[in-house]
């Protein structure tokens, strides 16, 4: 009834409406070492998740947030692992009340501001991030509607040398186009912040892609002068789908030894099943097309679509499948 390359777009599109999205916007954070210089955050409900190092003991690290009276401030605290160094958070707001805790000498609170220390507790166990993947430490939390609107501020204290943390503020999940298309890159950023290196990290999409390039080369060395443009943009797109799924499968694999079995394993696997079917349709489009129709385009720029949509092929392999709908052919 229905042509066969439209069965993975329906598979697709029905995924997107019954996959919960509950995920963070990525920031990272830098010279917020004085409340003169604090990383504003622009809007204060929306959920993000902002990676900070702070090098020396008594470092200091602030962040402001403009919000309405009766909004809900939101705040939780995470390091990268089992011992490492707990740093605390204090919460600063322009509601005048008494200091709740001892404040450092060195940490500035604006006047007219009260404080509030919230000790930061080394975690017993770690939680599944399901979008990351990844391992989460939560070391302090806080919550709590505000009374007055201004400015807020949060400001993590060190305890010791060379303290990494994460802070996770807001509870609206919202993502800009720019946001959403760019999470790829982001998530490779955390996982540098939790301690892996860079070749760790892209070791299995480098070996995927140059395993398969090897395969196709291979399978196609006779042919391999006569191929169109558009065979190798849609073939390394196809890989690359591939190596993002690679990346995302090692990384969830490593979390999950960390925290055990958790349920939202699926949301993961939705992030590595739907980049490997998106990458079989273009490695098929490449293999079995000598030509394309104006069906194949059209099937090529779905699937860079959809792969900018569930972050498959760290951006590259999106805009080589575009690149392969709409390179002329070779005479």
């Amino acid at each position: 009834m229905f042509p066969r390359w439209i069965h993975p777009v329906i598979f697709v599109l029905i995924l997107t409406l019954v996959l919960p999205i509950s995920a963070h916007v990525p920031v990272s954070a830098a010279d917020n070492d004085a409340i003169s210089s604090a990383v504003s955050l622009e809007k204060p409900t929306k959920s993000y998740v902002i990676y900070g190092h702070l090098h020396h003991a008594g470092d200091t690290a602030y962040y402001r947030l403009a919000m309405g009276s009766g909004d809900r401030l939101v705040v939780s605290l995470m390091t990268n692992g089992f011992g490492s160094p707990v740093p605390d958070i204090i919460i600063m707001s322009p509601d005048h009340r008494e200091v709740a805790g001892i404040v450092p000498a060195f940490v500035t609170v604006p006047a007219g501001y009260s404080a509030e220390v919230i000790r930061g507790k080394q975690p017993v166990k770690a939680d599944y991030e399901p979008f990351s993947p990844a391992a989460i430490f939560e070391v302090a939390s806080y919550s709590n509607k505000t009374t007055v609107s201004g400015d807020y501020y949060i400001a993590i204290v060190s305890p010791a040398d060379e303290t990494q943390y994460s802070i996770a503020t807001g509870y609206l999940e919202e993502f800009s186009l720019q946001e959403w298309v760019l999470v790829p890159v982001s998530v490779i950023t955390g996982h540098l912040w939790e301690g892996q290196s860079v070749i760790a990290v892209l070791a299995p999409f480098i070996g995927t892609v140059v395993f398969g390039f090897f395969l196709i080369t291979r399978r196609e060395r006779d042919r391999v002068r006569t191929k169109q443009p558009w065979f190798w943009f849609a073939s390394f797109a196809g890989l690359l789908y591939l190596g993002g799924a690679t990346i995302v499968l090692v990384q969830m694999i490593r979390a999950l030894m960390i925290t055990g079995f958790s349920g939202a394993v699926a949301l993961t696997l939705a992030f590595v099943i739907i980049p490997i079917i998106l990458a079989v349709w273009l490695l098929r489009i490449a293999r079995f097309k000598e030509s394309r129709f104006p069906m194949d385009r059209i099937s090529l720029g779905c699937a860079g679509l959809l792969g900018l949509l569930f972050w498959a092929g760290l951006i590259i392999g999106p805009v080589l499948a575009f690149v392969a709908a709409i390179i002329p052919d070779r005479n």
